[in-house]
C-alpha cells in the first residue's frame, strides 16, 4: 500500500494526469480514503499548470510511513515484552499528622 501511496503522489506531484487516472483505477486505489481519491481526481482534471497541491495524499504517506517505521524497530524481544502484562508498581507514603 505504502508503494502505491508513493507512486500516487509522486504523480500528483508531476501534474501527470495519465498516470494519476491509470493509479486510481487499480484494485489498490479503493482502499484509499475518500478524500485523496478525490483530491487525485481534482488534480488530475485540473491539468499540468493547476496549483493544486496533494495535501491529503502527502499527509496519509507520512502518516503511513510512520507506522510502517514504528512497527519495524520493534524486535521479537519487545514484542514478548509488551505482551507480557506489568505489575504495577505499589508506593508508600508515610502519613503524617498536622499537629
Amino acid at each position: 500500500m505504502l508503494a502505491f501511496l508513493d507512486a500516487l503522489c509522486a504523480a500528483l506531484l508531476a501534474r501527470h494526469s495519465i498516470e494519476i487516472y491509470r493509479l486510481l483505477a487499480l484494485p489498490q486505489a479503493r482502499q484509499l480514503p475518500r478524500n485523496v481519491r478525490e483530491e487525485a481526481t481534482a488534480i488530475a482534471k485540473a491539468g499540468p499548470t493547476s496549483h493544486l497541491a496533494p495535501i491529503q495524499a502527502l499527509h496519509l504517506f507520512y502518516k503511513l510511513s510512520h507506522l510502517v517505521d514504528e512497527s519495524a524497530e520493534l524486535d521479537e524481544s519487545a514484542r514478548a515484552a509488551q505482551a507480557e502484562p506489568r505489575q504495577q508498581m505499589e508506593i508508600r507514603f508515610d502519613v503524617r499528622r498536622a499537629g
